[in-house]
């Protein structure tokens, strides 16, 4: 059993084609073709099954991946922390992410760090706030930035991020300074999935409103702002999910102020690896004093 038979199998379940791991991992199709065969031999079951689309885990891959998982996740560890020793920063890291944060976040911290620690590799998955908690949860990524709260994480404060209303140009309420809850239940809200959605459902709820929610998914923040200019309804939005191009909407603030805490999450924040603690100590200092617009 070797170190690069445990990486072939983690690129397997995750891109399921040999040509592909082959080029992830920079070694020839036949020899990912060899190492799963070996590995396979050696313990004596199969884990995946072949067909012309590609592979997929058997029932007995999915009982060890997360064991094979861990174990490259240890060997990652142990390089990680002998280079921080030798006073080297390499590693890799894996961040879950909202699409505002990886829009308005993630390349300002991207570049920082490929400037400073340029040894650390990261890669970037962009999902709901359920989806990073998951991810977290499954140990599919490091950390994540998402909107608090979140279940059985430890988390560090980022921004407190305000809440807009965002209407068409043409609408009645185009000209206000500031908009009530209130003065939105009167029609269509197209709300996004997440915590975000569920805060704003949550507090029309105890002012004992009840607006027309349009629910969609929140994959795109422009699918939002498009439909607000076509008049199918009005957004609330926080600040960092606000479009840059804000042609034929208004944004407006939400009065009384309407906020989500946008947060960095952990199964355990001291348990983290050299450089995601590079990544975390990193971001507080990257964050500090920005965006203070949207508080």
């Amino acid at each position: 059993m070797t170190i690069i038979q445990l990486r072939v199998l983690l690129a397997l379940k995750e891109l399921g084609n040999f040509t592909e791991v082959g080029e992830k991992l920079g070694i020839t199709q036949s020899a990912v073709s060899h190492a799963l065969a070996s590995f396979e031999k050696e313990i004596g079951i199969t884990l995946f099954n072949r067909d012309r689309k590609g592979v997929v885990l058997t029932e007995g891959g999915q009982r060890i991946i997360d064991h094979v998982r861990e174990i490259v996740g240890r060997v990652e560890r142990i390089k990680e922390e002998a280079s921080s020793l030798s006073g080297l920063k390499i590693g890799k890291i894996s961040v879950g992410t909202l699409q505002s944060a990886a829009i308005r976040i993630i390349p300002g911290l991207m570049g920082v760090m490929r400037q400073k620690y340029p040894g650390i590799e990261i890669s970037v998955f962009e999902g709901t706030d359920q989806e990073v908690q998951d991810w977290i949860h499954s140990e599919t990524v490091d950390l994540g930035i998402l909107t608090a709260p979140c279940q059985n994480l430890e988390t560090i404060p980022l921004l407190t991020d305000r809440m807009f209303g965002i209407v068409p140009e043409d609408h009645p309420l185009a000209g206000c300074k500031t908009l009530s809850l209130d003065q939105l239940s009167s029609e269509p809200i197209i709300r996004a999935l997440g915590n975000c959605g569920m805060i704003v459902a949550s507090r029309f709820s105890q002012a004992g409103l009840s607006p027309g929610f349009k629910t969609i998914e929140a994959r795109n923040i422009s699918t939002i702002s498009a439909m607000v200019r076509s008049g199918a309804g009005s957004a609330i939005l926080a600040g960092l999910a606000v479009p840059r191009d804000t042609t034929g909407i208004r944004v407006i603030p939400i009065e009384p102020p309407l906020f989500r805490q946008i947060v960095l999450a952990a199964p355990k924040l001291q348990a983290l690896s050299p450089a995601a603690r590079v990544f975390v100590d990193l971001t507080r200092e990257w964050m500090a004093g920005r965006f203070q617009d949207l508080t």
